[in-house]
């Protein structure tokens, strides 16, 4: 099984890939950085059989539902994002003036920002993101300009955490039925992973 992963946003491959590896040892795994290329890179090494996405990656990968959609016959996502700000009340918590300071920290104190980033969002084991800053600021973009309308395209999974601090996981199940919430459950990918791997089994 080959597994393309659409990462989220400041979530460095060199943290997450080991959980991934280890949520699923047989399968063959590639992680994409969120970031402009991401649909180009993965078209690239396809072919696919499941193409998951976390969090910033889920958003990117509804915008291009049908493209997604022709390159795997499985589309999984974890910690489904339609639109970011609590404003937009598509299931996201966090204010946009939130993500406009966490943008413009970002600038003045990266490493402070992405630390007060990854404990709100229960990650704070999270190896700090290495990205450019440059990257880094688009994905910020996109978590506080972008959205979707709140409808998974036929035959893609998605799973929530009930208790994520970024996502309401009860108004998303609301907005999108078919998203199954997990009890006890963060923005952390692991157990969303472990949900979907018992389907596997």
């Amino acid at each position: 099984m080959r597994i393309a992963w659409i990462l989220g946003w400041a979530v460095p491959e060199a943290w997450f890939a080991p959980l991934a590896r280890a949520e699923f040892p047989q399968a063959e795994h590639r992680f994409f950085a969120a970031s402009p290329n991401w649909l180009a890179q993965v078209c690239a090494e396809g072919p696919w059989d499941v193409i998951a996405g976390y969090s910033l990656g889920t958003l990117l990968m509804l915008k291009e539902a049908g493209a997604v959609s022709r390159l795997a016959p499985c589309v999984v996502l974890f910690a489904p994002i339609f639109a970011f700000p609590q404003e937009q009340a598509l299931g996201g918590r966090v204010p946009l003036i939130q993500v406009k300071l966490l943008a413009r920290r970002l600038k003045t104190d990266r490493a402070a920002a992405l630390a007060d980033f990854y404990t709100q969002a229960g990650l704070s084991e999270c190896a700090a993101d290495e990205s450019p800053a440059g990257l880094l600021q688009w994905g910020l973009e996109r978590l506080a300009d972008d959205r979707v309308e709140p409808v998974l395209p036929a035959g893609w999974l998605a799973y929530a955490g009930a208790d994520d601090t970024l996502l309401d996981a009860a108004e998303l199940q609301r907005l999108e039925p078919r998203i199954i919430t997990i009890g006890g459950t963060t923005h952390h990918p692991v157990a969303l992973m472990q949900v979907w791997g018992e389907t596997l089994v």
